[in-house]
Parts: C-alpha cells; structure tokens; sequence
C-alpha cells in the first residue's frame, strides 16, 4: 500500500511531476515516454521555464505538455 495520499481528480503525485521535470531537462525521452503516459490527464500546472521550453502557453497543464511532446 503506498504511503502518498491519493490524489484529487486530475491531479498527479508530486513524485510524478518531479520526475516529468527532471526528464525534461535531462531531455531523457526513454523517461519521458512512460512518465508522459501518465500524466495525459493532470490537471496540475507546469511550471513557467517549462512552458517556455517547450513553447506552449503560460499556465499550461502537465496534460498538455505531456500531449506536446508525446502527441497520439
């Protein structure tokens, strides 16, 4: 059972989204792939350097940039 509180409805785990930013900067695409997977449906917000990396909007979700660099 895990110890991190479930998250809300849309939300991802703080491990999670540590680890999608970590991937982004290291440009770990074998990271990027499963962790984007994940996060298709986040509702959390990106922070603002990596909206800028990744040329999408301010107050992008984690949604949205996982869909950006993983597109369907």
């Amino acid at each position: 059972m895990s110890t991190e509180a479930a998250p809300l409805r849309g939300a991802a785990s703080r491990t999670l989204r540590d680890r999608f930013l970590r991937a982004v900067e290291a440009d770990d695409y074998a990271v990027l792939r499963v962790v984007c997977g994940e996060l298709r449906q986040c509702t959390d917000i990106v922070p603002r350097s990596v909206c800028v990396s990744l040329g999408l909007p301010r107050n992008s979700t984690y949604a949205v940039a996982a869909r950006t660099i993983f597109a369907p």
